[in-house]
């Protein structure tokens, strides 16, 4: 649906065809299959073209968050030590830190700065990533402590291969499976935050995103219900798929599973 957009969207994004002919918050029916909004946007176009918002917003911030957690994991996890110590307390300030207040500041004095709202989603996308990282880097740490121990870690030492040839080429592979699950429900973790932000109506206010459309839509719940109620159900399903995802992912790959 986001890949083919322009095709499958019977109108442009800010396209508003039910303000001209009056038919403006038009409930569903053939002409508007998730009927009109109060200024007569097409709700169905404007849902399919916040499916690209959400994909680039999971992808973007769970890129982020699996590349910090895996190189921390996997440094933290094969050194031991003062390195694991000084890598966990970071960590551990990072999973303290009130992520979702902190966004939300962040946003409204980068609004202040720049009103215009340029780069917001972006900007959220990365601030998503940057602080959702550290739990996953506990867990691909704790995989690591126990793939270190296998003999044929303690073989390659032997051998004479360097750390960062262990880590890259006989550590790695063996926790991919792991990173995949994680990077799946990241991805679902990243579209709702990024949901609630645009909710609450710090989002992007040039981007068309689901969240956004919610908050739009709160206020006449009663008068034009599918104004939110459509928009809400495509997150939950996209969410709810990827969490599935992740769930017959985990299933798959992880070998101690397949029995």
């Amino acid at each position: 649906m986001a890949v083919f957009d322009v095709l499958i969207a019977p109108y442009a994004p800010n396209e508003m065809p039910g303000f001209s002919t009056g038919e403006a918050r038009n409930a569903p029916s053939l002409k508007y299959l998730f009927g009109t909004d109060r200024i007569g946007h097409d709700v169905f176009s404007r849902v399919i073209y916040g499916a690209e918002n959400a994909l680039f917003v999971g992808f973007g911030a769970a890129f982020i968050a699996m590349s910090i957690a895996t190189l921390v994991g996997l440094v933290s996890g094969y050194y031991g030590g003062i390195v694991d110590n000084i890598l966990m307390r970071i960590t551990e300030i990072f999973l303290v830190i009130p992520f979702l207040l902190i966004l939300l500041v962040f946003l409204k004095v980068i609004t202040a700065i720049a009103p215009s709202g340029i780069g917001g989603l972006t900007i959220v996308t990365i601030m998503i990533g940057l602080f959702s990282w550290a739990a996953n880097a506990r867990i691909i740490r704790g995989e690591v402590l126990r793939i270190r121990e296998q003999e044929y870690i303690e073989a390659s030492r032997t051998l004479g291969a360097s750390n960062t040839r262990i880590i890259f080429r006989h550590i790695l592979p063996n926790v991919l499976h792991v990173i995949i699950v994680l990077t799946t429900l990241m991805i679902a973790t990243a579209i709702l935050v990024e949901a609630g932000v645009s909710f609450l109506g710090f989002g992007d206010p040039n981007a068309i995103t689901w969240g956004q459309l919610l908050e739009r839509a709160s206020g006449s719940i009663k008068e034009a219900w599918w104004e939110g109620v459509f928009p809400g159900l495509f997150i939950t399903v996209l969410v709810l798929g990827f969490s599935l995802l992740g769930n017959g992912l985990r299933d798959a790959l992880d070998p101690r599973l397949r029995e």
